[in-house]
C-alpha cells in the first residue's frame, strides 16, 4: 500500500469535497441525482449532506449570508454562481428533493426504492417492497432537515428578499412536514423484543456474555437481569408509537431493543394531539420487531442531533415536534445504557466487545457489528462524564479493528476482511419476504466510521498520550480513506473507489457512493470539532507555566530596580513592554499554560539580552 502522509485539514477537505460536489453534480447548471445507483430518498439526502451539514455545522463555512461566505468556500462552489447566487441554487435543489420524495397527497415519501436488494442473486425486489418505509430514509432526512432549516433560517434573517423569502418560508413549512414524518418513523422504528433462555438467541446470548467461560447458563441469565433491570424498570414509559411485549415484564426473561430497518410490524399508529398533524399517513409495518445493530447505531447518531444546543437555540422543532423528540430522547438513553452494559458484562476477564468479532443473536458475527457496538458505547460514554478506565479499554478496540479491516496492516492474498469495503456487510431485513423475496441492503463504510469514532474518543480523553495515540491511529485512517477517492472521470475526488487502495478487488468505480461521501463528510465535521475542543491542561504544562511566570516576574522586578528611571529609555520601553506581556501571561494561564509559557520564555530571553547589553556596556567603558 502505498503510504499518503496527509493531514486531516478538515476545512480544507471539506472544502475539497465541495469542489469535486459542484464539479459532478452541477457540471451543466442541472442538478445531478444519479450516483453509482439508482437515485433514492436515501442517496438524494446524503448527496445535499455532503453540502449542508459542514456549512451549517461549522461557523467558518456558513453559506446563507453572502457577506460571511470565505474565499474558499466562494471558489470551491464557484458553479453554483456567486456567493449571492449559492444560497439560491442550494435553495432549488432543496425543493427538487421535496418535489422528488413527496407523493401525489402531498405527504413525504421514506421508501427506500433501489436501497433495496436481492438477498439471493438473481432476484428482483417487487415495486411492493421498494416502496417500503426504510429506517435509513428517517435518520438521513432528519439530519437533512434539520441542517437545511438552520440554513433558511440564517437565510431568512440575513438575506432573502423578495419571492426568495416567500420560496423560502415555503420550503421551511415543507420540511418541517417531511421532519415530522421522519421522526414518527423512527419512533415506530423502536423495538424490544424477548429472549427465550432455550432457543438458540437465547444460548448465542449466554455464550456471548459468559466470557469467564464458567459454563452456568442460569448464572448468567441472572447476572443479566440484575445488569438490566433499571432499563426493564423504564420500557413501559415508551407507549408512544411502540408496542412492549408482555414477556418483558417477567424479571426473569433476557431482552433487548433497539431499532428495526423500518417500521416495526407491531407498531401501533402515533396518536397526535395537534390538529394540524393528526392526519399525517402512518404506513403499516413489516419490519421483523427486533433490534438491528446497524439500523441502532444510525437512529442514535440521528437522535444526537436532536439534543445539539443549536437545535433548541434557534427554535427549529415546533411543539410536536419537541415532544416527538422527547419520546425519542428517552428511546436512546435506554438503548445506550442497554448496549454499553451488554458491551461490558463484566466478567473477571474481558467484555465481551473485546472478544471479536461481535456476534449477534441470530448466529452472524462480524468487525462490522464489533465497530457498530464500539460506537454505541462511545456515543454511552460521551453522553456521561467520561471513564478513564473505559477510555482505556476502547483505544486499543481501536487499533485492532483497524488492523484487523487492514486499514493500518497489509492485506494477505485472499484476505476475506476485504470485505467490510468492497462491496460491504449485508444485511438482510426480515419480514420483507412477507412481500416478495428475501431483500438487503448493503453497507461499506466501516472507514468513515471507524475514522469518526477516533476523533471522538480523542475528544473525550484528558489524557495526552492517548489523545495523541487517537490522532495518530485517526490520521492513518483518513490517509487510508483519502487514497480511495474516485482518481479521474467527472466524480474526481469524491468516493468510493477501495481497489486503488486493495490489489485484492479488482473492480474500480468512477461513480460516487453518496451513503460513503456522506459519512466521510460527517466524520470531517467531527473531527473539525474535536481538534478545536481543549482537553484538560496537562498538570505538567501548568505547573512549569507557573514556575516559569514566577521567574520571570522575579527577573522583571529585578531589571525595574536597576534600571535608571530618569528618562523613558529604549530598555525602559522594552520592560514596560514585557511588563504588559506577562500581565496577559498571568490573566490566560489557567485557561491557556501553554500560552502562558511561551510568554514567559519571551520576556525572559528579552530581559537575558537586556542584561548582556548592560554588561557589553559596562565591559566598553572599562576598555
Amino acid at each position: 500500500m502505498k503510504l499518503n502522509l496527509e493531514n486531516i485539514e478538515p476545512r480544507r477537505r471539506l472544502l475539497d469535497v465541495w469542489s469535486a460536489m459542484s464539479d459532478f453534480a452541477f457540471a451543466d447548471r442541472t442538478w445531478q441525482w444519479q450516483g453509482r445507483g439508482e437515485s433514492n430518498s436515501i442517496s438524494d439526502a446524503e448527496q445535499l449532506l455532503c453540502i449542508l451539514q459542514p456549512a451549517t455545522a461549522l461557523p467558518q463555512l456558513r453559506l446563507a449570508d453572502p457577506n460571511e461566505t470565505s474565499e474558499d468556500a466562494k471558489f470551491a462552489l464557484r458553479r453554483f454562481g456567486t456567493e449571492s447566487q449559492i444560497p439560491r441554487t442550494i435553495i432549488e435543489v432543496l425543493e427538487e428533493y421535496l418535489s422528488r420524495h413527496t407523493v401525489q397527497d402531498g405527504t413525504p415519501s421514506f421508501a427506500g426504492g433501489s436501497a433495496f436488494l436481492p438477498w439471493t442473486p438473481g432476484e428482483k425486489p417487487t415495486e411492493e417492497q421498494r416502496g417500503l418505509d426504510l429506517l435509513t430514509s428517517f435518520t438521513t432526512s432528519l439530519s437533512l432537515c434539520l441542517s437545511a432549516l438552520e440554513f433558511l433560517q440564517d437565510y431568512l434573517e440575513t438575506t432573502a428578499r423578495g419571492s426568495w423569502r416567500v420560496r423560502s418560508e415555503e420550503l421551511q413549512r415543507r420540511l418541517s412536514e417531511r421532519l415530522t414524518g421522519a421522526l414518527v418513523g423512527l419512533i415506530r422504528g423502536f423495538t424490544t423484543a424477548a429472549v427465550d433462555p432455550v432457543s438458540s438467541e437465547g444460548a448465542a446470548l449466554i455464550r456471548l456474555l459468559d466470557q469467564d467461560e464458567t459454563g452456568e447458563p442460569q448464572l448468567i441469565i441472572d447476572r443479566f437481569n440484575r445488569l438490566m433491570a433499571p432499563v426493564r424498570g423504564r420500557i413501559n414509559e415508551l407507549r408512544l408509537g411502540t408496542v412492549v411485549a408482555q414477556e418483558l415484564e417477567d424479571p426473569n426473561l433476557p431482552f433487548e431493543l433497539g431499532w428495526t430497518w423500518g417500521i416495526a410490524s407491531d407498531a401501533p399508529l402515533v396518536a397526535f394531539d395537534d390538529a394540524h398533524t393528526a392526519d399525517l399517513p402512518q404506513a403499516p409495518g413489516v419490519a421483523l420487531s427486533a433490534p438491528f445493530l446497524y439500523f441502532t447505531l444510525m437512529s442514535l447518531d440521528a437522535i444526537e442531533q436532536l439534543t445539539a444546543d443549536r437545535v433548541r437555540v434557534l427554535g427549529l422543532l415546533t411543539p410536536l415536534q419537541d415532544r416527538l423528540a422527547s419520546a425519542l430522547g428517552q428511546r436512546r438513553d435506554l438503548t445506550q445504557i442497554f448496549w454499553s452494559r451488554l458491551a461490558r458484562f463484566q466478567g473477571t476477564t474481558r467484555w465481551p466487545l473485546e472478544d471479536l468479532p461481535w456476534r449477534t443473536l441470530d448466529g452472524t458475527e462480524s468487525d462490522y457489528f464489533s465497530l457498530m457496538v464500539t460506537a454505541v458505547l462511545t456515543q454511552e460514554v460521551r453522553q456521561r462524564t467520561a471513564s478513564g478506565p473505559d477510555l482505556r479499554r476502547l483505544e486499543p478496540l481501536l487499533t485492532e479493528l483497524a488492523n484487523r479491516a487492514r486499514i493500518t496492516r497489509r492485506p494477505v492474498r485472499d484476505d476475506t476482511a476485504l470485505v467490510l469495503h468492497e462491496p460491504g456487510e449485508r444485511i438482510e431485513l426480515n419480514g420483507a419476504e412477507k412481500l416478495g423475496p428475501s431483500v438487503s441492503v448493503q453497507v461499506s463504510d466501516f472507514a468513515p466510521v471507524l475514522f469518526k469514532r477516533c476523533m471522538q474518543m480523542a475528544e473525550l480523553t484528558t489524557d495526552a498520550s492517548a489523545r495523541d495515540r487517537l490522532l495518530g491511529l485517526a490520521t492513518q485512517v483518513w490517509n487510508h480513506l483519502s487514497q480511495r477517492r474516485i482518481d479521474g472521470g467527472k466524480a474526481a475526488g469524491l468516493w468510493d473507489d477501495p481497489a486503488r487502495v486493495f490489489g485484492g478487488i479488482r473492480d474500480h468505480h468512477e461513480d460516487p457512493l453518496w451513503s460513503m461521501n456522506a459519512r466521510v463528510v460527517d466524520a470531517l465535521v467531527t473531527s473539525a470539532n474535536a481538534l478545536n475542543t481543549r482537553q484538560s491542561h496537562n498538570n505538567r504544562v501548568n505547573e512549569v507555566a507557573i514556575g516559569l511566570l514566577s521567574e520571570a516576574e522575579h527577573l522583571l522586578y529585578d531589571q525595574q530596580m536597576s534600571t535608571p528611571a530618569l528618562n523613558y529609555s529604549p530598555i525602559q520601553r522594552g520592560l514596560e513592554e514585557i511588563r504588559i506581556s506577562l500581565q496577559r501571561a498571568r490573566a490566560v494561564i489557567n485557561d491557556n499554560p501553554s500560552i502562558a509559557l511561551a510568554l514567559s520564555i519571551n520576556a525572559i530571553t528579552q530581559m537575558d539580552k537586556n542584561n548582556e547589553a548592560r554588561q557589553n556596556a559596562r565591559d566598553g567603558r572599562e576598555l
